[in-house]
């Protein structure tokens, strides 16, 4: 595993606004961005490196396309001096409509940039004002009309789950979304933190387990029907399309995280940095690294089940055996009691969650890792 080539995931903080639902590491004060950029380009120059040939990046948030187009200019020069991106397959980065011009998608045509990822949430107007959003539906089909004319061919539109919105409007925006000029589609079950400034609203239409099933049921068979098939519990991708980045994180793979609250894992080290802007900006770069600790192969074979069976193609039971010298049935021995249940099944090889049990993985998976 550690001879293949790693990952790079850079964590971009910075908002316009901060959404009401949001629980990721993000700020509104652009002032701090020379700042954050050069103590991000010192980590990035001060990494050891355990592989330097890279096979996907990912540029998240924050919202990337939100900053000056002269820093992530510096920034994919600063990775191409430190790693080899040769043979990269691919390079995402996240957008949100509102901030997508033709200066930017010049900026991410001359770096390389393969693929965009749009954060759409819904096709309602009054649901994306109502948790925050800054853009409009009308807003975002400009921004990805104007992406197919600067020549990105591959883009997804990231839906939420379980907004503060009537079942009939989610139902609209996935019936909507299916009919663009899209390659991916991720749909994501809205998750509310005690405090959040859309709780009480979201509280107020009063989803139960059952609506959240039934619209997660609706969204797979729709977008199935359109030619988006379901590789990963949240996400839907024309064949080929699937997305090569988040594909490695699922199948255990190695990549390095620079910026705040991102993560890596390295050789077998798993860590996490600093996790606010503020705190980043005042750590030392030797010590940005925070939750450092060594993997052991017991403790990735158990990884490797919790993230594989997250596909729709589950996990090879020969990779497994290879992997971690050990059979999968007898490594979780849960895992006999769950395949007689049909909770679990083995196809061509592969152990896998039914297509019909996807919805209470997370509850497979508690029950698989009881060991």
């Amino acid at each position: 595993m550690t001879n293949q080539p790693y990952q790079i995931y850079v964590h971009i903080p910075f908002c316009k606004a901060r959404c009401g639902y949001c629980a990721f590491s993000s700020c509104t004060n652009f002032q701090l961005c020379e700042s954050y950029f050069h103590k991000l380009f010192e980590q990035i120059e001060s990494t050891q490196i355990t592989q330097k040939t890279i096979s996907t990046i990912f540029i998240g948030g924050g919202t990337p396309s939100s900053v000056d187009v002269n820093y992530l200019d510096q920034l994919f020069a600063k990775l191409r001096q430190k790693f080899d991106l040769s043979t990269v397959e691919e390079i995402t980065v996240e957008c949100n409509p509102e901030s997508v011009t033709t200066n930017l998608l010049a900026c991410l045509k001359r770096n390389g940039v393969t693929r965009l990822s749009f954060g759409l949430q819904s096709t309602n107007n009054q649901t994306l004002k109502a948790i925050g959003r800054l853009h409009t539906y009308e807003q975002f089909v400009d921004a990805l009309n104007l992406a197919h004319q600067m020549g990105f061919a591959n883009i997804n539109a990231d839906l939420i789950l379980g907004l503060p919105e009537r079942v009939e409007s989610f139902h609209n925006s996935v019936n909507t979304v299916v009919n663009l000029p899209l390659t991916h589609v991720s749909v994501y079950a809205l998750e509310v933190h005690e405090g959040s400034e859309i709780a009480d609203l979201v509280q107020s239409f009063a989803h139960t387990e059952d609506d959240l099933a039934d619209m997660y049921d609706y969204a797979c068979q729709t977008l199935e029907e359109h030619g988006f098939l379901r590789y990963e519990i949240s996400n839907f991708a024309k064949p080929g399309r699937e997305c090569k980045h988040n594909l490695g994180y699922w199948q255990e793979k190695r990549y390095y995280g620079f910026g705040p609250s991102a993560s890596g894992f390295v050789g077998n080290v798993r860590y996490d940095n600093v996790q606010t802007l503020d705190e980043y900006l005042v750590t030392p770069t030797e010590n940005l690294l925070t939750n450092q600790k060594e993997i052991s192969l017991f403790e990735q074979a158990n990884e490797s089940a919790m993230l594989g069976l997250r596909l729709t193609q589950g996990l090879s039971l020969d990779t497994f055996h290879q992997s971690y010298n050990a059979d999968f049935f007898q490594f979780f021995p849960n895992a006999n009691h769950l395949l007689a249940k049909g909770y679990l099944a083995v196809v061509d090889g592969n152990v896998l969650v039914p297509k019909d049990k996807f919805y209470v993985v997370n509850s497979i998976l508690c029950e698989l890792l009881t060991i």
